[in-house]
């Protein structure tokens, strides 16, 4: 059963989608700038975190509409990926964008 959604919700879905998929590349050139660095928690944990953003891009994706939370926790969630540091390690990213996932999730 498909259901249907006002076009601000799908608007929101789109560039909450959009802001995911650009933050997951942004999170991968991090680790990779750090990789002869990181420890294998580390890694695991980025690993994790690059699943978790997958899984949510891909709900996000899969129905054409909202497959996750609703308009304020989408906005919320633009919000925060829009105050992410442009600056800083990987580590303090995966934190951050963990955080931003487990609100929508």
């Amino acid at each position: 059963m498909r259901v249907s959604f006002d076009r601000t919700s799908l608007r929101l879905h789109r560039e909450l989608l959009v802001a995911m998929e650009s933050v997951r590349t942004r999170l991968a050139v991090a680790m990779a700038a750090e990789s002869k660095s990181t420890t294998q928690a580390a890694w695991q944990y980025y690993l994790e975190t690059d699943d978790q953003i997958r899984r949510l891009t891909k709900a996000l994706r899969g129905n054409g509409g909202p497959a996750v939370a609703g308009s304020r926790e989408c906005l919320r969630a633009l919000e925060s990926l829009r105050q992410l540091s442009a600056e800083g390690n990987a580590l303090g990213l995966c934190r951050e964008l963990r955080e931003i996932v487990s609100e929508l999730g």
